[in-house]
């Protein structure tokens, strides 16, 4: 059973040659051309741009326009504009206007000068059928505009990015990239600087794969923390926010008051109110409510504000009234309210209700799933839910961490691979080791009595050892033999001897 959050989804739209094919585009004549544009440096006037026909002329970036009129052949019609960063980068602002019908948030790629737009399509590929569907509709869109523009659709802006330039081609359907698939590729797929990659060459490091196995704290002396940032925008780590092109639209709704109220039944008319007509504003768009926020002023000009994060975007008015009921019970007034404002700070497309033929189930134990959660949030605070998420560490104590299970970033609910074989790991882990007594054979050898506070417990069975180290860089190093031992009480038992002072240790047990 699974939470309806939906996994991030980023589209990245490349086109080549930009300031090249903006150009074209406007002026046909320029295709047949020895077209470049150049920009003005304190070596002289140098390329910085060039098309298809200059560079078969032999015409590279960097190269002086003089040396350029040298290559030009008798027939060649030769053309030179300067290049103007501007201009592309309002025209590239345009197209991702005219693309909004497939994404509520484009924004342009962080890179001087852009060539690159970064569509969210997160929860949208339904509205078209599946994510190549849509894709191959933005292609169509871009085809009519005579625009060369390669598609990649992956889990993070850095792996779409890559798809998009190492493996989208013209003419051929977008890319459902992933990172496994990717690891191939070349370091420049990173989007790394000149220097950063100019060292990872020396070092004999060419695939992104071969840059995933180095160690971290190497990487990180050697090439600066902008390599390690990359590594954890590719593995979605670190989050990349896309800044629209356009604000995204508030939505928002308030009353002011003539005379104050002070009574629950007319505050419970005025939330119900205003709750109606924000709903109104998003239903239209098919957006429900991820946040919301509820301010309120008195006379006395106090405030107050409560906010409601949900686990889905929501629509319903009927779901979110019973949730907004109880985080107004929690509201005292001081004087009489004056005007009250529910702010949607955060929406999202509505998941669309499907059911699962194959499976034989609905998708209705979830959504009850995630409105349990969202009722008890609310009555309990965000932070009292929590998820239990996997980390790769090998310590037991570190490898899950709980999130808030209303957080967009919290793994919720969903299954994980299975690393162990039945019963590796204690169903009961302390969250501290608790430090016993051990008799052994040999100084280094198996457990056969333990003693806990005082009391003597016989082994009659022990399996292991099994050793766990932790790589110091992450926390405080750990070099530990775990056992599992069966008392004569009928006990299983996880305990391990600490290498670095031979100490034992209590940390789990098998209810």
């Amino acid at each position: 059973m699974s939470l309806l959050a939906a996994a991030k989804r980023v589209l990245c739209l490349w086109f080549p040659d930009w300031p090249i094919q903006r150009l074209t585009i406007s002026q046909p004549e320029l295709a047949a051309a020895m077209f470049v544009l150049s920009t003005e440096t304190k070596q002289g006037e140098l390329v910085r741009y060039c098309n298809r026909t200059a560079r078969s002329r032999g015409v590279r970036s960097g190269m002086p326009i003089s040396e350029v009129r040298s290559l030009a052949r008798p027939r060649d019609l030769l053309q030179s504009e300067p290049w103007r960063a501007e201009d592309d980068k309002l025209a590239l602002q345009q197209i991702a206007l005219r693309c909004e019908r497939f994404s509520f948030c484009i924004g342009l790629e962080d890179a001087e000068p852009p060539e690159c737009l970064l569509l969210d399509v997160t929860g949208i590929a339904h509205f078209f059928g599946d994510e190549q569907t849509l894709a191959e509709q933005l292609g169509q869109s871009l085809a009519k505009r005579r625009l060369d523009g390669r598609i990649a659709v992956a889990d993070t802006v850095g792996i779409a990015w890559a798809g998009a330039h190492f493996l989208a081609h013209a003419g051929q359907p977008a890319v459902i990239a992933s990172g496994k698939r990717l690891e191939v590729l070349p370091i420049e797929a990173l989007r790394l600087p000149e220097a950063t990659l100019h060292k990872l060459h020396r070092l004999g490091v060419t695939t992104i794969g071969q840059v995933l196995a180095l160690d971290r704290a190497s990487l990180a002396k050697r090439c600066g923390k902008s390599l390690l940032m990359r590594l954890d925008q590719w593995s979605g780590q670190l989050p990349e926010m896309i800044t629209p092109c356009r604000p995204l639209p508030k939505f928002q709704v308030d009353q002011r008051l003539e005379e104050g109220i002070t009574q629950p039944a007319p505050l419970e008319q005025l939330w119900q109110l205003l709750l109606k007509r924000l709903l109104g504003l998003l239903t239209p768009r098919r957006l429900g409510v991820r946040q919301l926020l509820c301010l309120v002023n008195m006379e006395n000009r106090q405030t107050w504000e409560t906010s409601l994060r949900l686990c889905e975007a929501v629509a319903d008015e009927r779901r979110l009234g019973e949730l907004l009921r109880l985080k107004l019970e929690k509201l005292r007034l001081t004087a009489p309210l004056v005007r009250m404002t529910l702010d949607a700070s955060e929406v999202a497309p509505l998941s669309a209700a499907q059911q699962d033929w194959l499976a034989g189930r609905s998708q209705d134990e979830a959504r009850q799933l995630a409105k349990l959660v969202d009722r008890l949030s609310c009555r309990l605070g965000d932070q009292a839910i929590g998820v239990a998420q996997l980390s790769p560490e090998a310590t037991p104590e570190h490898a899950v961490r709980l999130h808030a299970a209303n957080e967009t970033s919290a793994v919720s609910f969903t299954s994980h691979l299975r690393c162990f074989q039945a019963l590796d790991r204690p169903t009961a882990l302390f969250p501290q080791p608790r430090p016993i007594e051990v008799i052994a054979v040999t100084p280094d050898g198996p457990p056969v009595v333990f003693f806990w506070k005082q009391t003597r417990s016989e082994i009659v069975a022990c399996w292991g050892p099994e050793r766990i180290e932790s790589r110091w860089w992450r926390q405080a190093f750990v070099r530990r033999d775990y056992y599992w031992i069966e008392t004569s009480a009928g006990e299983r038992l996880w305990i391990f001897r600490r290498l670095q002072d031979a100490c034992w240790f209590w940390h789990g047990e098998l209810l």
